[in-house]
């Protein structure tokens, strides 16, 4: 098999089978024997893509041309093989030349090739010894190194594939060239040895002539010559000359016949005249010298493609004159440029006369290094030049080794023909693109036409040499090399060079070594791109990014762009790892920018730093004109902070360079798109991003309408103010006519509603260390502002920085909440508005209205748990700073506005915050950035620091929420602190609401409860052996139900892990929950749990868990507890107590309540949190304004502090007990009071107080219906009403009539713990929120004493306002001693029955109501409440003590059996005869103004009333009017005021009586009213006549009791005295 590289090779296997059985047998193997010749040079490589049909198809095409090779013609085919033409095929031109063996053919051969511009493909070659018989046919083939055949001629064939060439012109011109190529070198080798005898003669001769120069010349020519004909010179052409005289002139007549080998194809003149020759070149052809060496015109192709090297020997006659030249021409051998210099005739001599001439000494280093230089100088230039030139040239270049420095060394052609350049340049700066640089600069300084020739050479020097030939037609005699050789250098500098220099010229030479040093690798592309003067600029950058570790860029336009395109760069440089695309391109894209290009360049440092350059290319889109060395600084300031996250990367970053607006600028739009989408604007924020883009110029007016109202700078007057701000709002309008799409016009609107409805921003604060603070917030006035979500905040700062926003909301100047960390991004605001609503209805117990803040991070790490709260925490920093910059401090008790703020409202000093969802541990931060304020609140700013009331350790909401569960429990006659009571709860006792709240009563069996984690259930608990294990588990850090002690838990019993596919469910399990199913899972498992029969069901946890039939999941909004939550109406519990928020939805806690279950609100059961921070609050602004009086020390404060937790905790739990009291008295009128309820509804509605769906209380149909069904309202809907009149009324109180009311005071000083009580009463007088804590107190006294319909009553009833309805009802209770005999009631806690007890307070809240009543109509408006109380209040002592003596035994015992009747029960006979007494001893009121008015005695007085009322039958009468029946709210104010004037009228005429006889005594009362009776006999009459009509039937018309009424009225005008009938 044949081998390639070695290897056997199938195909050339194929192609001597295909021969074998194609080829006739006689020529096969011949045949065959060929090919294996032929192919065995072939690479591997060249035989691949090949097949063997068609190498065997060339195969015998060449065996064919060489059997056509019969004669010494060489034979050449140049063609292009088809199939159908050739029987084989190829994509290549087939070259096939057999030629007779010579010597060059190879390289002749290819050499031609390359000439013609074409590079073999394939290029086989096989030198062969042939037999031929006298036919000429081949019999026999053989290698030609085979010496065993006698051959009969020696040929070699080639085969060739080079690029297809299509036309027959390309294909004879390759063919005509090769021909001539192979003529050349036959005539060289068959006349060598001509050329050589004629060498060897020429030597004979020399050493026979006499030659001019003395010995050591002919000697070195001799040696020269004799060397050259040692085979190191190969002849190509002999020719000789002679030398003639013709007239004037010397011509030089070559003897043509003598030529040999290529000279006889020589086409020159015959003759030549000496004159025509360059002065030098007379010089060289007639001188002294023996030799002309030099090169011919012609490049040689044979062998070498080089200028032909031409050797002259003269002939010199007897006087030393040439008459003659034997001239040779060729190639010397490669001795010539292999062996050393000193070596070598003729140049060796050059070399040491050089060296002699230089100077240097023999041995030194200059001599050695000028050997060194000689050595590696091109031999032709020694041979060719003279010593003077050599020697000029190599001291040059001796001067500049090792020198950074190009060189260039010249020397003329003594011809006239070319200029021999030697051009040395440092080897690191040498490449292909300087030496084209240098070819084109030596063509063009020198003025030639044809291409300069170059041969380089590099040796262990720091410098590559290149010699350029330069051909000219004639040399120049002012050639100035140093100018040349300057250009050169210049063409050397590279990209490098000159960045060393240009850094120098900016830099300084130290710096720019430094520099250049760092900065010495940029990548070639970027040296392709980058002119070093530019490069300077990125060096700069980059030395910052070095030294800040940020991003630096630059922004700029091309010079080479034309006015008014938009065609801008930027680069961006950064060092570390790359910066990827897909994180640069969408920021670029919302600038506003379209990338078309990008390049990267990476440069590593010295130190091994690695930088980074990005180059953009990018087109700016839009139409709006653009210059960029206005925006560029607005571009980069914008683009560095958004990447560092410091400005948002959305599409309003297109109005930089839109609108020429700087970066904060835009981010004034943007934060109130933020707000917009909040509110629930109706548009996204990338179509208003599109909206302003459309209208940059609009976005600028808005911008300038937001400067023009807060810029603290303007001093312009109010009236100018106004008037700017006039004509940017027509302006805007006027724009707006330009504005085609209505959706636009409407953003632009809605931009403009909430630019004017903002009262104040920190927009133009500035921080000492930062400058522009990083983020804006923004003082809003939501009800300025059409369509907001209900219900609508009083106030509401909005915060925005790419970090974070949040929004805080207020329902009042004086309000408080707590700030959350929320987790809904899209609607925070949403979530909080729902807070504040809730906390509105908490808050009624407190001073502050409700609050409520809540914030979202939007650059949270991905980083462990600890890095996002961290994270966390520097937004919630953010939030507390943004509303602090612009609420109002007090300093000294002067509102102190906030600096750089223009304020357009009025004072607003009180920001109180708390602890939230996700920032439970946050107060102390606040509390540290309300000290770095020196915000006047202190730590008061955010109750529960670690400095004030620890709510879990005091359990406060928890015991507040209880106080709910122990007054259900006690409706229900049962007290849960003695008797024990089931229950389940949502938590575990690692919790606060939970954990105190499992542990305040020691009777709870907590059957079930469950967590996040666990189902913890214990079917039949021990309460006496469970309370202690709650116990231990509550003080126990970090406790899980896992820790509770599996063994105290009853059979059946377990803790199950809620993330466990199912549970099995234990017999004991199973009928706790009542269930037959015998496994569930743990989803299932608390869903029964939650829907079985228990006593109570406890909320301590987080999460909604109940919610109303009617209600989706999605409308509840937990989505984490949708599977776990049930109905209000499956809800089985009897008691529901909330300790933690929003455990059931408002509508499902009142389908549980219709259902009969007992529940508050989440707002009523836990408002012991609130109140607790609340009187933290206010005990903290009171004695850090002792501390700042120097009263105090700060550590006696927090000292006193402490010692008053126990003291505030009972202060908090009494509002949370008198609050459910209230309700309990409300509820238990149940449907009877709902039509009056209803009045109240509808005037909370009318004033804009109430939105009834927001709060679901029903409409006026469902009302109806409950109505028709008996049915009143529920408790938790009873919780809201209660709450909004206490918030109304709270805000109504805030009068000077109330609170600079002396008696009020008391109020105020019964808000604060005993101690404080004692000490500092003078200093609360002082207390900055004196007035509304006096107002919060007396609303909710007035709350929890008369129910929540009380004032709205009273208002329809008489007219008056609140604050006379308030010091009236003050007045009642004080004469009627409510809070006493309110105490003594409420002592009867389960001692008596709760519904008698709770019947007990409302007949004295009816009582209250109506002496208040009284009040308003008659008390002497002159007198202050203390004076009326002084007035009324011994008479209503007086008549407490003896009543029964001033009414007649009848009524007396009535009053008895209802006494007994109440003692029976169990209440105290001091209770019992109070109750009993209060309808009848009313009349004290009336008693007493009448003893006042009349100066006399009570006692007599009330004799005179109630034996007056007897006679007359009032009292009869009085009862028939109670007894009338309402059917609507005018029946009822008729009924009423039919009662007061009753009053009146028994008053009236008590007074009549009384005035009868001034002297009368008690014990002349009878007599004197029987003589009363008897005068007035026939108005009597009238009157009894028309008591006899009422005294038939039970029911009577409205009209007959005013006209009864009016009849006593007349009585009482008209009747006569009995002094008058006497006289």
């Amino acid at each position: 098999m044949a081998l390639v590289n070695g290897s056997p090779s199938v195909i050339l296997k194929n192609v001597a089978q295909l021969i074998k059985k194609k080829v006739p047998s006689e020529s096969a193997d011949l045949v065959a024997q060929f090919a294996t010749l032929l192919y065995s040079n072939i690479s591997s490589l060249d035989l691949s893509d090949r097949n063997d049909s068609d190498m065997y198809g060339a195969t015998l095409s060449l065996w064919s041309s060489l059997s056509e090779h019969k004669d010494n013609e060489p034979v050449i085919h140049v063609f292009n093989p088809s199939v159908s033409k050739n029987g084989w095929k190829s994509s290549h031109t087939i070259i096939e030349v057999i030629v007779n063996d010579m010597p060059f053919l190879v390289d002749s051969i290819r050499i031609a090739l390359n000439r013609l511009g074409l590079s073999p493909h394939l290029m086989l070659n096989s030198p062969l010894k042939m037999v031929r018989d006298k036919n000429k046919n081949i019999t026999e083939i053989a290698p030609s190194i085979d010496t065993k055949i006698k051959s009969t001629s020696k040929e070699t064939v080639f085969f060739i594939e080079i690029d297809r060439q299509s036309g027959k012109q390309e294909l004879d011109s390759i063919k005509n060239e090769l021909l001539s190529v192979v003529e050349d070198i036959t005539l060289a080798v068959n006349d060598w040895q001509p050329m050589l005898d004629k060498l060897t003669n020429t030597i004979t001769d020399v050493s026979k002539s006499k030659l001019p120069g003395g010995k050591q010349a002919k000697s070195d020519t001799l040696e020269f010559l004799t060397w050259l004909a040692e085979n190191n010179f190969t002849l190509m052409g002999y020719r000789s000359y002679d030398v003639k005289a013709v007239k004037g002139d010397i011509k030089l007549e070559a003897n043509v016949e003598s030529s040999l080998g290529l000279m006889k194809n020589s086409s020159v003149t015959k003759n030549r005249l000496i004159s025509s020759l360059s002065e030098s070149g007379r010089e060289v052809a007639l001188g002294n010298n023996h030799l002309i060496l030099t090169k011919t015109n012609s490049r040689s192709r044979v062998h070498r493609p080089v200028q032909l090297d031409y050797i002259g020997v003269k002939r010199f006659d007897a006087k030393g004159n040439v008459v003659g030249e034997e001239r040779f021409i060729g190639l010397f051998g490669s001795s010539y440029y292999t062996n050393s210099a000193l070596d070598l005739p003729l140049i060796k001599s050059k070399v040491q006369q050089v060296c002699d001439s230089s100077g240097f000494a023999k041995g030194t280093h200059a001599y050695k290094a000028l050997i060194n230089i000689l050595e590696t100088f091109p031999r032709d230039e020694i041979l060719q030049s003279n010593i003077a030139e050599l020697l000029h040239n190599v001291l040059g270049i001796l001067q500049m080794q090792e020198r950074d420095y190009c060189g260039l060394f010249v020397r003329r052609d003594a011809f006239d023909r070319f200029y021999s350049c030697m051009v040395y340049v440092p080897r690191e700066r040498y490449n292909t693109k300087l030496r084209i640089e240098t070819q084109h600069l030596l063509q063009e300084a020198f003025g030639s036409d044809e291409e300069v020739e170059f041969t380089t050479y590099f040796s262990e020097s720091v410098q590559a040499r290149t010699h350029y030939i330069v051909k000219v037609k004639s040399t120049k005699a002012d050639i100035n090399v140093k100018e040349i050789e300057k250009n050169l250098n210049e063409a050397a500098r590279n990209w490098d060079d000159k960045l060393v220099s240009a850094l120098a010229a900016n830099k300084g030479e130290v710096a720019a070594k430094a520099l250049y040093s760092k900065y010495n690798n940029f990548p070639q592309a970027y040296k392709d791109e980058v002119l070093p003067g530019s490069a300077i600029v990125d060096i700069e950058k980059l030395e910052r990014v070095n030294f800040s570790d940020s991003i630096e860029m630059l922004f700029y336009q091309p010079l080479e762009e034309k006015a008014g395109s938009r065609f801008v760069k930027l680069k961006l440089f950064h060092k570390g790892d790359p910066i990827h695309l897909s994180d640069v391109l969408p920021i670029l894209e919302n600038f506003g920018l379209r990338v078309i290009g990008e390049s990267p360049y990476a440069i590593k440092t010295s130190d091994g730093e690695m930088f980074w350059i990005l180059d953009f290319s990018m087109l700016l889109n839009g139409d709006s004109e653009f210059d960029v060395y206005t925006v560029r600084t607005l571009f980069q300031d914008a683009f560095a902070k958004v990447w560092e996250g410091d400005l948002e990367d959305d599409g309003f970053n297109r109005l930089i360079l839109g609108a020429g607006l700087e970066g904060r600028s835009v981010s004034i739009l943007r934060a109130f798109a933020k707000y917009e989408f909040q509110i629930g604007g109706r548009f996204s924020q990338s179509y208003i991003e599109d909206a302003f883009a459309r209208y940059p110029d609009i976005a600028q007016l808005l911008i300038n309408l937001f400067i023009q109202r807060f810029d603290p700078n303007n001093n312009s007057s109010e009236s100018a103010k106004e008037k700017a701000q006039a004509k940017l709002l027509e302006a805007i309008e006027s724009s707006l006519d330009n504005v085609a799409n209505l959706d636009d016009d409407r953003i632009i609107r809605r931009f403009v509603e909430m630019i004017l409805a903002t009262i104040r921003t920190n927009y133009f604060q500035v921080d000492k260390l930062m400058g522009e603070k990083p983020y804006i917030s923004f003082k809003i006035t939501p009800e300025k502002i059409s369509e907001m979500p209900q219900p609508v905040p009083k106030f509401e700062i909005f915060v925005y920085s790419p970090q974070v926003e949040g929004v805080h909301l207020r329902g009042g100047k004086v309000a408080r909440g707590g700030l959350r960390w929320s987790d809904r991004r899209e609607d925070f605001r949403t979530e909080v508005l729902g807070l504040v609503k809730a906390q509105q209805v908490k808050n009624t117990v407190i001073v502050p209205v409700g609050a409520k803040g809540g914030f979202v991070c939007k650059q949270l790490p991905t980083g462990s748990r600890q890095e996002i709260f961290e994270a966390g925490k520097e937004c919630y920093r953010t939030f507390i700073r943004a509303l602090l910059d612009i609420t109002d401090n007090i300093v000294n008790g002067e509102i102190v506005p906030p600096v750089d703020v223009v304020r357009l409202d009025e004072d607003d000093a009180y920001l109180v915050v708390a602890a939230d969802k996700g920032t439970a541990t946050f107060s102390d931060i606040a509390n540290g950035i309300s000290d770095e304020y020196n915000f006047w609140l202190g730590d008061a700013f955010a109750s529960g620091g670690s400095v004030g009331y620890d709510h879990k350790a005091m359990g406060i909401t928890a015991k507040g929420a209880w106080e709910s569960v122990k007054r259900h429990f006690r409706e229900m006659d049962i007290d849960c602190q003695s008797t024990d009571f089931t229950c389940i709860a949502i938590g575990d006792m690692a919790g606060d609401v939970f954990g105190n709240g499992m542990l305040l009563s020691k009777h709870i069996r907590l059957q079930a409860a469950f967590n996040h984690m666990h189902i913890f259930i214990d079917p039949n608990p021990d309460s006496a052996k469970t309370y202690p294990e709650r116990e231990r588990l509550f003080n126990l850090p970090g406790c899980s139900w896992e820790d509770y002690n599996k063994k105290l838990i009853s059979e059946g019993g377990g803790i199950f892990s809620r993330h466990v596919k199912s549970i099995k469910l234990t017999p004991q399990i199973k009928k706790m929950i009542g269930t037959q199913k015998q496994s569930m899972s743990p989803t299932d498992l608390i869903q029964a749990i939650l829907t079985m029969e228990v006593d109570l069901l406890w909320n301590g946890g987080i999460g909604t868990y109940v919610k109303s039939t009617k209600e989706s999941h999605l409308e509840v909004g937990d989505r984490a507890n949708d599977s776990l939550r049930i109905n209000g109406c499956d809800l089985q519990a009897k008691v529901v107590g909330e300790g933690g928020n929003l455990g059931l939805t408002q509508l499902g806690r009142i389908e549980f309540a219709a259902n009969g279950g007992r529940i508050n609100t989440d707002a009523v059961d836990n408002a012991g949190g609130v109140d607790c921070s609340d009187n933290e609050v206010n005990i903290k602004i009171l004695l850090n304004n002792l501390v700042q009086a120097g009263d105090l020390t700060v550590k006696q404060r927090n000292q006193l502090l402490y010692d008053m937790t126990d003291d505030v905790g009972d202060l908090v739990i009494e509002d949370c007990y008198r609050q459910t009291h209230s309700l309990s008295i409300t509820a238990m009128r149940g449907v009877n009071q709902l039509k009056e309820q209803v009045r109240f509804i509808h005037e909370l509605e009318r004033t804009g107080k109430l939105d009834r769906a927001l709060e679901f209380i029903p409409d006026d149909e469902e009302i109806a219906d409950r109505l028709a069904k008996g049915n009143g309202l529920t408790r938790p809907e009873l919780s809201v009403l209660l709450a909004y009149s206490k918030m109304v009324l709270k805000e109504d109180l805030v009068h000077i009539d109330i609170t600079d009311n002396p008696y009020h005071d008391k109020l105020l000083i019964n808000a604060f713990p005993k101690q404080l009580q004692d000490k500092y009463q003078a200093q609360m007088q002082q207390h900055p929120l004196r007035a509304e804590i006096i107002a919060t107190k007396l609303a909710n006294k007035i709350g929890n004493d008369m129910g929540f319909n009380f004032v709205n009553r009273m208002q329809e009833e008489t007219g008056a306002t609140v604050v006379e309805i308030a010091n009236s009802y003050t007045m009642a209770c004080a004469v009627f001693e409510l809070e006493e005999f309110w105490q003594k009631i409420e002592i009867l806690n389960n001692k008596i029955s709760t519904a008698i007890q709770t019947e007990m307070l409302f007949q004295y809240r009816r009582t209250v109501r109506r002496a208040t009543r009284w009040f308003l109509r008659h008390r002497n408006k002159s007198l202050s409440i203390e004076q009326s109380i002084a007035l009324f209040k011994p008479t209503f002592t007086v008549m407490s003590k003896k009543l029964n003596s001033f009414i007649i035994e009848k009524e007396a015992k009535q009053l008895q059996r209802v006494e007994n009747d109440l003692v029976a029960a169990g209440v105290p006979k001091v209770v019992a005869i109070r109750i009993s007494q209060l309808s009848t001893i009313f009349s004290a009121l009336d008693i007493a103004e009448i003893a006042e008015e009349e100066s006399r005695d009570v006692d007599l007085v009330a004799n005179l009333y109630f034996k007056l009322g007897v006679r007359l039958e009032l009292h009869w009468f009085l009862d028939q009017i109670t007894r009338q029946p309402v059917g609507n709210h005018w029946q009822a104010l008729a009924r009423a005021s039919f009662r007061e004037e009753l009053d009146w009228q028994q008053r009236a005429l008590t007074a009549v009586v009384l005035r009868c006889d001034c002297g009368a005594k008690a014990k002349d009362l009878d007599k004197m009213l029987d003589a009363w009776v008897d005068t007035n006999a026939q108005p009597l009459d009238r009157w009894k006549h028309i008591l006899s009509d009422f005294k038939v039937g039970q029911t009577h018309e409205f009209a007959k009791f005013s006209v009864a009424l009016r009849e006593l009225m007349l009585l009482s005008l008209n009747c006569q005295r009995i002094s008058d009938t006497a006289s």
